[in-house]
Formats: C-alpha cells, sequence, structure tokens
C-alpha cells in the first residue's frame, strides 16, 4: 500500500519546485466559450465595485492543454485551470507577515453549499450551490460532479492519484444522492480529505462534453485538449498558440464576480522580453523573471515588486548511504558549519525566512526544535574529530546549470567547510544529468527547492522521507519514520498528529539530519504600481480572482 501512494502522489507533484515551464509554440489553434446567459440571484456575493477593466499578464510558455485530467508537470496549464475550471471548495485566506496568503487550516465551500463528514471523516457529504450555470447555460448538479470523477478514475491520472491518499480508489465510491448532493465513501477517515479535495474536486459541464465524445473518445479527450468548458471565476474566450490566451470574468461566480472584467495572458518565453513589456506599460505583470531582474525593477517608480512569505523551502539533501556521510556526527558537524544567517543576507538579501525545521514554516506541527543547529565551528571541528575525522575530508555538492542562487550557496558553503577540514566540490549538474544521477545515489550532496501542495506532515513524510519515497534525495529510511507516517494516515484526531509531528521533528529528524534547512525565499512578483490583491497560493498556482486595480 506505502509503495503504490508513493507512486501515485508522484503524478501529482513530480515538478513541485518549479513555478513555470517552457513549453514549444505549435500551431495557431482558437477557441472560444461562450458568455455566461444567467446569474444565481442570491449565490453570488459581489463584494468589489463592477468595473470595466483588463488585466495583462506575461507568462512563459503556452498550457500544454485544457484538459485538466490529462495534466501533468505543467504548473502554466494547472495555474490556468484553477482560474477556469468550478473547484468545490478552495483554502480561505490569512496574513502573514502583513501579506495574503492560503490559510490551509480553513478549506472554504466555493461552488459547494457545503462539504462536510456525517462519520468522523470517513463519508463526506457535497451539496452543491442551486443555480450556478456554466456557459453554455447548463446549470452545475450532481451529475456533472459524478461525471467528471467518473472521467477522472478513466484517466487514472491526476485525481485518481491523489484519491487514493485518502481512500477513493474506484467511481462507485462516489455516489448521486439528488440533483445537488454527492456521496464520497472513503476506504477510511482521512485527515487529508479536505486538502485533497481542494485538489481534486473540479468539475466540467459533462453535457457539453458529452456531445464531442466519440466512440473511440468517450471522455472528449481530443476535444478537451484545446477546449475548455470553463465555468470557474474566469471563462476561456479565445486561445492563440504562441501568442495569447483571453479570459473572460465569470458573471455567475458563487464568490462574486471578479474585479477584472477581462484577462489577456501574453505568451511571452523570454524572460527578458517579459521585463521590457512590464517596464513599458504593456502588460500589468510579469510573471518568472530573474532575481537581478526583480532587484533592477525595484528601483522603478511605476512598477513595485511584492515579497510574500512563500511554503517553498530551499534545503540541502545529504545522502545517508554514502561515506562518510552515513555518520550522523559527520551530517552533524557540516550542519554546524553552515552560516544561515548568511545564507539569508547574501543570498537572499534578507528576503527570506529562517527555517529550523525539515517541515516548513506555517505548515501545522512545525517545531523550531527539528534543526537545533546554529553556525558554530567549534562544535562542527568537535564532531568531527568524535567521528574519527578531525583530520577531515572530501565530498561533492552538486548544483543546478545556470541557478544563481545555488551558486551562492554553494560558494558559502564551500568556504565554511574548509575551515573545518572538509574540501568541498561543487558540481554543475545539467537536468538530464542530475536526473540520471540522483536515480544513480551518486550524489553525496545537493541542494533542492520545492513547495508541497499538501500542507501536511503525512504528505511531506509520504513523497520525502519514507523509505524509498520519490522525493527522498536523501536516500533515508528510519523505521520509525516509516511507521509515523503509517499511523498518521491512520490518524484523524489533530492532537495525535501534533504529537507525531513533534516526535518526529524534534527526536528524529534532529539527530539524524538527513537534509539542512536553509530558508523559505520569499516569493517575489514585480508588477504596475496600481495592482494589488495578491495572495500567495500554497500551491504555486495564481488564483487572479484576488487581483483587482487600486
Amino acid at each position: 500500500m506505502v509503495k503504490q501512494l508513493r507512486l501515485t502522489i508522484t503524478l501529482v507533484l513530480l515538478a513541485v519546485a518549479i513555478v513555470f515551464l517552457l513549453a514549444s509554440c505549435g500551431e495557431q489553434t482558437t477557441t472560444t466559450t461562450a458568455a455566461p446567459t444567467t446569474q444565481p440571484g442570491e449565490t453570488t456575493t459581489t463584494t468589489e465595485t463592477a468595473v470595466s477593466d483588463t488585466l495583462t499578464i506575461a507568462v512563459s510558455a503556452d498550457p500544454g492543454s485544457l484538459d485538466q485530467d490529462f495534466v501533468a508537470f505543467d504548473l502554466v496549464a494547472l495555474a490556468l485551470h484553477k482560474n477556469i475550471y468550478p473547484y468545490m471548495v478552495d483554502y480561505g485566506v490569512t496574513t502573514v507577515d502583513g501579506a495574503e496568503i492560503h490559510d490551509t487550516t480553513n478549506v472554504i465551500p466555493v461552488y459547494a453549499e457545503s462539504f462536510e463528514t456525517i462519520d468522523d471523516g470517513k463519508t463526506w457529504i457535497l451539496k452543491i450551490r442551486e443555480g450556478i450555470t456554466f456557459p453554455s447555460g447548463n446549470e452545475l448538479t450532481a451529475e456533472d460532479v459524478k461525471w467528471s470523477k467518473d472521467r477522472a478514475f478513466a484517466a487514472q491520472a491526476n485525481v485518481a492519484g491523489v484519491y487514493r491518499v485518502i481512500g477513493l480508489n474506484e467511481p462507485e465510491q462516489i455516489e448521486i444522492i439528488d440533483e445537488y448532493t454527492v456521496q464520497f465513501t472513503q476506504d477510511a477517515p482521512s485527515a487529508l480529505t479536505e486538502l485533497i479535495q481542494v485538489i481534486g474536486l473540479y468539475v466540467f459541464d459533462s453535457e457539453e462534453m458529452k456531445k464531442h465524445a466519440t466512440e473511440a473518445d468517450p471522455w472528449a479527450q481530443e476535444w478537451a485538449t484545446l477546449n475548455a468548458t470553463s465555468g470557474g471565476a474566469f471563462n476561456v474566450v479565445s486561445w492563440q498558440r504562441g501568442s495569447e490566451l483571453v479570459l473572460e470574468a465569470n458573471e455567475v461566480y458563487p464568490l462574486g464576480k471578479p474585479y477584472f472584467d477581462t484577462v489577456r495572458m501574453n505568451i511571452v518565453p523570454a524572460p527578458a522580453t517579459r521585463r521590457l513589456m512590464l517596464e513599458r506599460g504593456d502588460v500589468d505583470i510579469a510573471f518568472d523573471l530573474t532575481r537581478k531582474d526583480l532587484e533592477d525593477l525595484k528601483g522603478n517608480p511605476d512598477l513595485k515588486v511584492i515579497s510574500v512569505p512563500s511554503s517553498q523551502m530551499t534545503q540541502i539533501f545529504l545522502d545517508v548511504t554514502s561515506s562518510p556521510l552515513d555518520n550522523n556526527l559527520v551530517r552533524q558537524a557540516i550542519a554546524y558549519a553552515v552560516p544561515y544567517e548568511q545564507v539569508i543576507s547574501v543570498v537572499y538579501g534578507g528576503d527570506a525566512r529562517l527555517v529550523k525545521s525539515p517541515v516548513p514554516l506555517d505548515m501545522p506541527g512545525y517545531s523550531p526544535l527539528g534543526h537545533p543547529y546554529e553556525y558554530d565551528l567549534d562544535k562542527a571541528k568537535e564532531l568531527l574529530e568524535e567521528a574519527g575525522l578531525g583530520g577531515g575530508f572530501s565530498t561533492s555538492l552538486a548544483i543546478e546549470t545556470d541557478n544563481e542562487e545555488q551558486e551562492r550557496i554553494a560558494i558559502l558553503l564551500q568556504s565554511e567547510l574548509r575551515k573545518v577540514g572538509i574540501e568541498l566540490e561543487i558540481e554543475v549538474l545539467d537536468p538530464a544529468t542530475f536526473v540520471d544521477r540522483r536515480a544513480k545515489k551518486t550524489i553525496p550532496m545537493q541542494i533542492g527547492s520545492a513547495a508541497l501542495w499538501i500542507n501536511d506532515v503525512q504528505y511531506m513524510l509520504e513523497i520525502e522521507w519514507t523509505t524509498g519515497a520519490f522525493l527522498n534525495y536523501a536516500n533515508y529510511s528510519n523505521p520509525r519514520v516509516d511507521e509515523i507516517a503509517a499511523e498518521l494516515r491512520e490518524t484523524v484526531d489533530p492532537d495525535a498528529r501534533m504529537a507525531l509531528a513533534k516526535e518526529i521533528q524534534e527526536e528524529i529528524f534532529a539527530n539524524d539530519v538527513p537534509t539542512i534547512p536553509l530558508a523559505q525565499p520569499n516569493f517575489n512578483l514585480a508588477m504596475r504600481q496600481d495592482i494589488e490583491g495578491w495572495t500567495q497560493p500554497v500551491d504555486l498556482l495564481f488564483r487572479l480572482e484576488y487581483l483587482r486595480r487600486g
């Protein structure tokens, strides 16, 4: 079961560390979606005064597909999908360091009227808001939810993978109760149900999709690749591949029509061009600029670069199977030789948060005792002596090609480790070589950055720290960690879960040191001065509905 769980999680999380992916341009294709035809009356609660305005943004690539069931490793597409499809539930919003971010402890109904358990976590009842329509004019009902999840199980891709985490393995476990009510019956209760459903509980216009199904393509996959049934906060109006994708605000969006009537997503592969377009005023927001560009733009009075606390963590993975790193005293010594505050100031210019555990800041259960190490070269030397390596040793650290951030970290670390007798060779690897070396487990030390889509210790353990986990770059294996992961899968009581999270950090990670957490760099985004309302998503998938013009 554990092995199967790891494999299915992998389908969704392979690219969690990537902000945006470049895609190749195809031939020109246009898709259109009709404007909404009805309004759900009392179900709409507009909080902003409607204005006629256009938001123009520059992104690095076309979405690979408009079909959410068949997209992986493509955060441009997945971010778009979050904005154009109805999601029954999503995260609320909280404030951290004065910035708005997703509150993963508060899952709120959106297209749902409610989503609640009736038996402490095994059976969940979804009640859909009545009167919500797709752009086609078809009403969103329980039939759309059921058809959409049947399609997901048939695809055996994204949703089917994450649903197994919470014990949803067969389409028969999802049943229509009445026109607006759907029941989900899991194999067992799970504390992750609401968080997983934020990812998986999106809906297609089943009547519209069925019109484009064929005997050879019963789920209309070919049509859905280039066409969206829409119905989210925004609807797709047109898509000129390699050029522009146009969205219009959904008049019947349950949380209120978004501020911007129109969003124009310009496809601009080159970061330098995206920067120039922002400076000229051709776009309001430019995604995925270099750190140098962002620094330069801070001096432009017409622009601003926002800095928002992020869930993304940068850390150094230590291969616990590689000598002499297989000795935890050696790993502890290296942890004491890391200049943590210097990393924050020199590498990130102070624009990052110090993290003291392999568990990220803002994750429920985080303990600063999970990594109780501070910069102390004398302590590092003492531990090396105790390990029988007082004379030092040589090892290597792998970093990614053209990654300035990792290069700066590596140079700092190389300098400090030399002071305690450790000679660190810096290996610069291209992506293909990195993947190959990871598979062969021939990387003693490596720098990694990632953000977890599910803000929970159980989820983190399953993909990073259990034996053989896909993102277990340290090749770490601890029987108690595997036991705790299994216990968390069967535990829904919050206090019991937090006790297990505390144990794994303070009693295991603090001693074993399979990784050295360095920082959680803030998310930076450049935009025109009058754009407001950015809310940082935990899953890195931007939500355009929050944005407005000041």
